[in-house]
């Protein structure tokens, strides 16, 4: 018998296990190769995933106070600002690269935070000792880690997920990734037998910039190739090492994830990213999902818009309701501008796009452009249900057909026009005498170009006098003092003048939601 190996308890021959890329010491060898270059996710936040849970008729544990897991954490960017967002949770991570748990316990260390941990280690092996969780998160582990992996991350989320709780999973899906894929497979063939991260990463570049070019094309599809292929050519060392030259990376089809859910005790509740609806189809593809039910709509919706990523939130089935949207449920909530929203309002666009198909129309459309001007205008904060109806015209003027407030506002929501809170965020426009922003933030300018904003999004900041100014803003300098402190980065040497400076900035950092009370 010849040597042989066991891995993940299939026996394989000891030179194929060698060149096995989907093994764990094979993955973490992978990040340690090159550093994955980690940021916040807005949707995978516990306040995003329980908003579209309540809107959709479950009962989501109280993010105030919940238990998070993250599943592939990696150096802590997504998991660590939601810690110190939410000082009164508890969050836990999960990851097999021995580099990245390192540098995530040293950045909570560094920052002070208590209420987080972090294991090194397979997910299937994580202690039971850490009990239930209420929300967990797995972005981008699905698609790209073995078969039985994923069987372990879903058992384990059926087995540890609370009564109520919230599953956020991002993974690539067909038919879109049938695009990618064509890419893919023509990277890996160019870099096959070449060694080293760097060198294949150069020759991969090489050869997507090269059949990203014009040139003669047969059909359409050809067009498509050339625009990936371009993409790629132009991302970052992380996003084509860790993604598009990944091994494995496993698209699926929609209806194979939800199934695969079904089978260890879970259930689809929706898309994290809502802004994908049926009004933007045809009136034909409309009535063909009409007579289809919730799962195969899906499905079918991928195929209408060649999706090729998906952003799913599941609970337990046990836990299922109908999944039927419940615009009621906004009593309890507050709305604010979206990002399309505001860029749409800068760009000098309408906010109400006449141009779309299931754009409103007469009254509905009025109570909507004034209710999404008031929103921009007091961008990032966030208002009730109850100052909207106290503010925007009521509906008297419409028929008796008319559709409620909350309906309106919902359907917005689901286009992607407006965000909803369930957890207060303490977030300002306007700074105060001595301007505040998160310690998070303070520490991310101190190390790099990325900042996270209250919101949860990431930002990248190419101002080097935007970057050192965030590192004073402790609540304990007034603008004078700030100002003073930044020395000869500000243009001008008059008082009155570097102060104005000072306060353009604290404008811009209140827009984009740096701010706190």
């Amino acid at each position: 018998m010849s040597a042989a190996v066991v891995t993940r308890n299939v026996e394989v021959p000891a030179s194929a296990a060698m060149n096995d890329r989907t093994t764990n010491a094979a993955l973490v060898e992978k990040y340690g190769d090159v550093a994955y270059e980690g940021q916040s996710n807005a949707l995978s936040h516990p306040d995003r995933m329980a908003v579209v849970a309540t809107m959709f008729g479950l009962s989501p544990p109280n993010v105030a106070d919940c238990r998070v897991l993250e599943l592939g954490c990696s150096a802590g960017a997504n998991l660590l600002p939601m810690a110190a967002g939410l000082p009164e949770s508890r969050f836990i991570g999960c990851d097999l690269s021995p580099h990245a748990i390192a540098a995530a316990r040293r950045t909570a260390a560094e920052l002070g935070l208590d209420n987080v941990s972090f294991v090194e280690g397979d997910l299937s092996a994580l202690p039971e000792s850490l009990g239930e969780f209420d929300y967990v998160i797995a972005h981008g582990v699905y698609s790209w880690v073995p078969a039985q992996v994923r069987d372990a991350m879903f058992a384990l989320a059926g087995q540890r997920l609370s009564s109520n709780g919230v599953m956020f999973v991002s993974y690539n899906v067909y038919p879109g990734s049938h695009v990618r894929k064509a890419v893919w497979e023509a990277l890996r063939l160019h870099v096959e037998h070449v060694g080293g991260a760097q060198a294949r990463l150069d020759r991969a570049r090489d050869l997507a910039a090269a059949l990203a070019e014009p040139g003669p094309t047969q059909n359409k599809t050809d067009a498509l190739l050339r625009e990936e292929f371009k993409r790629v050519a132009q991302i970052s060392d992380s996003a084509l090492f860790h993604d598009d030259l990944a091994e494995p990376n496993e698209p699926v089809y929609f209806h194979e994830f939800a199934a695969h859910a079904r089978r260890h005790g879970l259930a689809f509740v929706a898309e994290a990213q809502t802004e994908m609806t049926v009004a933007r189809l045809s009136p034909r593809v409309q009535r063909l999902l009409a007579g289809l039910d919730r799962l195969e709509r899906e499905q079918y919706l991928d195929f209408a818009y060649l999706r090729r990523f998906r952003q799913s939130l599941l609970c337990r089935s046990e836990s299922a309701t109908r999944f039927e949207l419940a615009p009621e449920r906004l009593s309890s909530m507050r709305v604010a501008a979206a990002a399309t929203l505001l860029r749409a309002g800068a760009a000098g666009k309408s906010l109400v796009d006449a141009g779309r198909p299931d754009a409103p129309t007469g009254a509905e459309a009025e109570v909507l452009r004034a209710l999404f001007e008031w929103l921009v205008a007091i961008a990032p904060e966030p208002v009730s249900m109850s100052e909207i109806k106290a503010r925007i015209v009521s509906n008297d003027s419409q028929d008796t057909s008319a559709r409620s407030l909350e309906a309106i506002v919902a359907d917005a929501w689901l286009n992607g026009s407006l965000l909803l809170q369930l957890h207060p965020l303490a977030l300002v426009l306007r700074a105060g005498e001595k301007p505040t922003v998160s310690a998070f933030c303070r520490w991310q300018a101190a190390h790099g170009a990325r900042v996270t904003n209250l919101r949860h999004d990431t930002m990248q900041l190419r101002d080097e006098t935007a970057l050192r100014l965030l590192t004073l803003l402790d609540g304990n300098r007034t603008r004078a003092q700030i100002a003073a402190a930044m020395g000869d980065a500000l243009p001008s040497s008059d008082a009155s003048a570097r102060e104005q400076w000072v306060d353009d900035y604290l404008r811009q950092f209140g827009k984009h939601a740096l701010l706190l009370h």
